[in-house]
């Protein structure tokens, strides 16, 4: 009795198969026409662990090559910036030794010429990449540098020096006997920039510097607990001395009423000399950015390559052998053509062909 029901199973045990060799030439389809492994990990069995590592491997190295280039690319911007900057602080460093600075007129154009470049270094670093302020640290989200003429900003807090100095002067104009108080005094426009003038709101980091950085360097990501430096923000040695040598420029245009002709020439000699300073620390400083520059591309062509090799490893343990797919599609194609057959032949007994078996 046995025998006779298997026979009655024959039939569902055909259809199963079907459905199996349909599955399977679906995929092997699939896998001829992308020559992509439909389950590269399933076929790799205990080897699939492999495969998931070079994976994350090959996001990391992305990663590390995509942020590699887009910080060689702020700081080239960043260069680019500082290149604009050491021309302009160039045209007014060769004005200052300029016989036409030491009269009164040339005095005054001097001074408005320092006051248009203190304006384009301003505007200079709060230069933006992508959105991002680039000599902010890590407060990207908005300009660094108040604009010149901003309330409270550059331009007022240089005249509020000035006025102070005049008014302890008892309202008498400024001599260069006065001058080393006004430079370098306690209160004086040195101050200013050291950030230790009694008054807060006159300090650099106030009227002139506003981004709440955290005062740390700017850090790259380069590798496996691998990391790069540089720090170049708008409250850096290079930037705040050149605006107080521009600073010191600028109040050549006051009136006799506040500086007399002695305390304008000595303010020249110490202005030429600051800038000349900052001119040297911005040489500096575009030096440092450009070595780490250089090791940003090295990084992010090593890690390029690196991330292509890993893919290609991903590739060979994904990929299908050509040749032994269709081969293998072929001969499922044709297993497939016989089973179909078997069936048709199946469908087509009656329960006529069964009772010979079924009457014994």
């Amino acid at each position: 009795m046995s025998g006779r029901i298997s026979t009655f199973a024959a039939p569902l045990q055909q259809e199963y198969l079907l459905q199996s060799m349909n599955s399977q030439l679906n995929t092997l389809t699939a896998e001829n026409s992308s020559g992509l492994k439909s389950n590269p990990a399933a076929a790799m069995g205990d080897n699939a662990a492999l495969l998931y590592s070079l994976q994350m491997q090959a996001d990391q190295q992305n990663t590390l090559q995509t942020t590699a280039t887009n910080a060689g690319n702020q700081l080239d911007a960043m260069q680019t910036a500082l290149t604009s900057m050491a021309s302009s602080v160039q045209t007014i460093a060769t004005a200052t030794i300029n016989t036409a600075s030491t009269t009164p007129e040339g005095q005054v154009a001097l001074a408005d010429e320092a006051s248009s470049t203190m304006s384009q270094v301003l505007d200079l670093l709060n230069t933006q990449y992508a959105g991002s302020a680039l000599f902010a640290g890590d407060a990207q989200s908005s300009p660094p540098m108040q604009s010149a003429n901003a309330t409270g900003g550059p331009v007022d807090a240089v005249n509020t020096i000035l006025n102070n100095a005049v008014a302890a002067n008892g309202g008498q104009p400024l001599t260069s006997a006065n001058v080393a108080s006004l430079l370098s005094g306690p209160d004086g426009l040195s101050s200013v920039f050291s950030n230790t003038n009694s008054n807060p709101a006159l300090n650099y980091n106030s009227a002139f510097y506003t981004a709440p950085d955290d005062g740390k360097p700017t850090t790259v990501p380069i590798g496996l607990n691998q990391t790069l430096q540089y720090n170049v923000k708008g409250n850096q040695p290079a930037f705040s001395d050149l605006l107080q040598g521009l600073s010191m420029l600028s109040m050549l245009s006051a009136p006799s009423t506040q500086l007399d002709s002695t305390a304008k020439a000595a303010i020249l000699t110490q202005a030429t000399t600051m800038i000349g300073q900052a001119q040297n620390e911005l040489t500096t400083t575009q030096g440092q950015l450009g070595a780490v520059q250089a090791q940003l591309s090295q990084v992010s062509t090593a890690q390029q390559n690196a991330a292509n090799n890993t893919t290609q490893q991903i590739s060979t343990m994904e990929s299908v052998d050509p040749v032994a797919a269709a081969t293998k599609l072929s001969a499922l194609q044709n297993q497939l053509e016989a089973s179909y057959q078997v069936t048709s032949q199946l469908s087509q007994l009656t329960l006529s062909h069964y009772l010979p078996t079924l009457m014994g």
